[in-house]
């Protein structure tokens, strides 16, 4: 890989002041070029590593939301064939120098090194809405929509993000704009700053920024109003994301007028950070790892096990090879062919789960016996046994029962891997105390078990781990058309991509 992008966003100029040669040099000028032609090509090849990143963890292990990134790397595949274009070209020198200020490099400099300061990056440049109904037809998501730069067609009800980081809770925002030209801006509106005096300033923060006028405020402060509904249309677990600013060629405490901008950008919620504040950007080689989405870094200290995953966790089809008989049902064929490439366990559960302690509900641990009673071989009925430390393995240390665990298994096992499952009884009539207001309305709409597994989870702070993608989405639909207040949260459920049924010893027609 080449050379990581070093250098601090306060070297990052392609101003035409500095990129064009005071002398009028052709050397000089091309020397400009070829510059700006290295540092894209060193940009370019940074976010192909990454992308390689990003294919080759999503090939492996079947994700419910891929990251986007086609965007960032066909922005800056563009950027550098444009700056290639320019200084393989026999165009003159005042039309190389215009091009040369054109270029959009700065900019993708200042995006990339962003996006390295977060982790779990989602998607690049997604337009996101506050008003869908008035968004074109048919081209977008629930969640958001790509545009091709310069399509017009979002109109005034999207908000552009130019980095979703933590998997969706997190937005940044990239400006480049010098403070020259948001001087320039104030002036054409009006607001004129020739004193020290603030009587020509308007207010930096009103009583609510929601009622000021849009028209009269400078792009960067609409902008900021846009995501702030924009984030607020688009919850994540019934929170609006975060917002950041990032103003690269903005100092802060320098000039009042700038002041009162970043007043306005903060009082819409969003955090600014302006360029004194922005650290130098990083090597690749040292954060790429942080950088690809890993759901399993938010997990809690010990996991709630629902019964999808207790049932996956001892299924014969999740720990060898099982043949397909002729009566096993649709389901069960499809899920042996599908382990064959998938391997679930090494791949999804045990990466999750690995040394965490686990408890699960009583009614969780209920269901599953009784599904083992019913459909069980000797081997699952066993790892059902060692999995709760029940029956005859009662009473059996930790490391008696994870080894005979792993006896039974095609697939290692995780460091530190514990064992049993703690079953845990609940009380069923107090599971909605202390929690956020909905959590009432999601319990009538859900049944008895998965009311026990789930607001367990929440009311005790622990992720819940499940295969069960149509309750988390139910749940998680309640929660966003209702809403959570300040300072509350809902569950968090870590949503496993596959389930795996028993095996069934006995026959039972398809």
């Amino acid at each position: 890989m080449a050379e990581s992008i070093s250098s601090g966003l306060s070297n990052l100029d392609l101003d035409a002041d500095t990129t064009t040669a005071s002398n009028g040099s052709t050397a000089e000028l091309k020397a400009t070029i070829q510059a700006l032609v290295e540092r894209g090509r060193i940009l370019h090849e940074e976010v192909e590593t990454y992308v390689a990143a990003v294919l080759a963890k999503q090939k492996v292990a079947k994700v419910q939301n891929p990251v986007e990134y086609r965007n960032l790397r066909n922005d800056m595949k563009n950027e550098l064939a444009f700056l290639k274009k320019i200084a393989g070209s026999n165009m003159d020198e005042e039309k190389a120098r215009h091009y040369i200020v054109s270029s959009n490099l700065l900019y993708y400099e200042a995006l990339w090194s962003a996006a390295k300061q977060f982790s779990g990056l989602q998607s690049f440049r997604k337009y996101f809405f506050w008003d869908r109904h008035t968004a074109p037809a048919g081209k977008h998501t629930a969640k958001g929509l790509s545009l091709a730069k310069g399509n017009q067609a979002k109109g005034k009800t999207a908000a552009l993000v130019d980095i979703v980081a933590e998997e969706g809770s997190e937005w940044i925002r990239v400006s480049t704009v010098s403070e020259k030209r948001l001087l320039f801006d104030l002036a054409k509106l009006g607001w004129m700053n020739d004193s020290d005096s603030d009587d020509d300033m308007p207010d930096a923060q009103p009583s609510s920024w929601e009622d000021d006028d849009d028209d009269d405020q400078v792009d960067v402060v609409k902008n900021a109003r846009e995501l702030a509904r924009a984030s607020r249309a688009n919850p994540i677990r019934g929170r609006p994301p975060n917002v950041h600013f990032v103003l690269t060629r903005i100092v802060e405490g320098k000039t009042q007028a700038i002041d009162t901008i970043i007043d306005k950008i903060r009082a819409t919620g969003a955090v600014v950070q302006c360029a004194t504040d922005i650290p130098p950007s990083v090597p690749l080689d040292s954060v790429l790892s942080q950088l690809l989405v890993d759901r399993s870094r938010a997990l809690s200290e010990t996991l709630n096990i629902d019964c999808t995953i207790l049932l996956a966790l001892i299924s014969d089809i999740s720990h060898k090879p099982c043949p397909i008989l002729d009566w096993y049902p649709g389901e069960v064929r499809a899920q042996i062919t599908e382990e064959a490439e998938e391997h679930l366990l090494p791949t999804h559960l045990y990466p999750a789960i690995g040394a965490h302690p686990m408890v699960c509900t009583r009614e969780a641990a209920d269901q599953m016996n009784l599904i083992v009673q019913t459909l069980a071989t000797d081997t699952e009925k066993l790892r059902a046994d060692l999995l709760l430390g029940q029956g005859d393995l009662q009473g059996r240390s930790t490391e008696q029962l994870v080894a005979e665990w792993a006896s039974i298994s095609d697939h290692e096992i995780p460091k530190g891997f514990k064992l049993p499952i703690h079953a845990t009884t609940v009380n069923m009539d107090t599971l909605t105390d202390g929690l956020p207001t909905v959590a009432t309305t999601v319990a009538a709409d859900l049944g008895h078990l998965n009311k026990s597994i789930f607001l367990y989870g929440w009311s005790k702070g622990l992720t819940t781990l499940s295969a069960n993608r149509g309750r988390a989405r139910q749940i998680e639909s309640i929660i966003n058309e209702h809403g959570l207040k300040d300072g509350e949260a809902g569950p968090h459920i870590w949503l496993c991509g596959e389930s795996r049924s028993l095996i069934a010893k006995h026959g039972r027609r398809r």
